[in-house]
């Protein structure tokens, strides 16, 4: 079996991985500034989040991986950007879209790469040495982290889906 980097399907699913994403954004649009019963962050805090570490991290870190011999990275503090720099204003929707380009941004530093490309190293936060197709799919894993939270707070807001797909009214 030949191997070749990256895996072919990766680039495939690291764009649909933001699909994903932007279909679950729009099933807890109306609960978006909602905390859930469980606690946590609401939905509009998740695809925010997933936005900055797009933004923060992984365009950050996959250039300086390309361009410096074994960078080594502090760790992004997502708590303090919650704390200082989301704000929970706009449209959950609006923000799985800027989501999505930003994706198609991370994609396109990987699309050129040649296999010693994908083979460069770095350090991350914690410490382990981690190469760029690692990045990738940490890129991927982490959409699809909050594509799963995002629907189960879609389970944990509205336990009654029928009404909606069959395009009646719900409540509530």
């Amino acid at each position: 079996m030949e191997r070749r980097i990256p895996d072919p399907t990766l680039m495939a699913r690291l764009q649909l991985s933001v699909k994903g994403v932007d279909w679950a954004a729009g099933l807890v649009r109306r609960w978006q500034f909602e905390v859930p019963p469980s606690g946590g962050w609401t939905p509009h805090q998740h695809v925010a989040h997933l936005l900055a570490t797009e933004t923060n991290v992984f365009h950050a870190r996959i250039p300086r991986m390309l361009n410096e011999d074994r960078p080594r990275f502090e760790s992004w503090d997502q708590d303090a950007y919650m704390a200082n720099d989301y704000r929970p204003e706009g449209d959950i929707e609006a923000l799985a879209e800027a989501f999505m380009k930003a994706r198609e941004q991370t994609v396109e530093f990987f699309k050129p790469l040649t296999p010693e490309q994908w083979a460069r190293t770095a350090i991350w936060p914690n410490g382990a040495e981690v190469d760029v197709a690692w990045v990738a799919e940490r890129a991927l894993a982490h959409a699809l982290e909050h594509f799963v939270a995002l629907l189960n707070l879609h389970q944990e807001f509205d336990r009654r889906h029928a009404l909606a797909w069959m395009g009646q009214p719900v409540e509530g």
